[in-house]
């Protein structure tokens, strides 16, 4: 598979970056304690949905020039903001110039969506008795909201135009090599492929 390309920001002339990288930390401390008290159960993802729409509030440290769409391929990429040593605690800005559709998916671990720009619509599932899945509800993802879900939880994303918003995840995406995903046209449950295309836009505060 070759290597995502990078996005890297020059800390040192950034004011921005830098603003970003700190509300970024404290956010993902007062996550990973979240998770400590409460643990991966619903009240535990929904408290962490909330942390992060206060850390999307701060819209003069994000800004959607600092997370362009890929001018060529997909219409979609991922940058990685912040990711523990041991691949715990993933957070990525998606950023969609919009015809973006997935199948109906779990992660394996809890994960979050919040919004920030544009519209992200998530269909919600239950897997149904005759196989296949059934969807249950839909929320539309945008600045002000979000949606948590559990390891099992089933659900789809469909953005029509330009988007930036937020993902978050107990363990890095890369690390996630059991997803399912449910086929349409097969009818089958197959294993989600990894995202090609994540871009490196950690800020290293000890740089700044």
């Amino acid at each position: 598979m070759a290597q995502a390309p990078e996005h890297r920001l020059d800390a040192a002339d950034d004011e921005r970056a830098r603003a970003r990288a700190a509300i970024i930390a404290q956010t993902m401390a007062d996550i990973r304690a979240i998770e400590d008290q409460l643990g991966v159960t619903r009240q535990g993802v929904e408290a962490i949905r909330d942390r992060l729409l206060e850390m999307a509030s701060h819209r003069e440290a994000f800004a959607l020039e600092d997370f362009p769409c890929p001018t060529e391929g997909p219409r979609g990429c991922l940058y990685r903001l912040s990711e523990d040593a041991d691949h715990r605690f993933a957070l990525y800005v998606n950023s969609s110039a919009g015809d973006v559709a997935t199948p109906a998916h779990n992660h394996t671990t809890w994960a979050v969506v919040v919004g920030f720009e544009g519209k992200e619509l998530n269909r919600f599932y239950r897997r149904a008795p005759q196989g296949g899945v059934e969807q249950i509800h839909e929320f539309l993802v945008e600045n002000g909201t979000g949606v948590a879900m559990l390891p099992d939880d089933l659900h789809s994303i469909h953005i029509d135009s330009r988007a930036l918003n937020f993902h978050c995840y107990g363990l890095a995406l890369e690390q996630l090599p059991n997803r399912e995903y449910y086929s349409e046209s097969t009818s089958q449950w197959k294993v989600f492929p990894a995202n090609a295309d994540i871009r490196e836009a950690r800020v290293d505060l000890a740089l700044c």
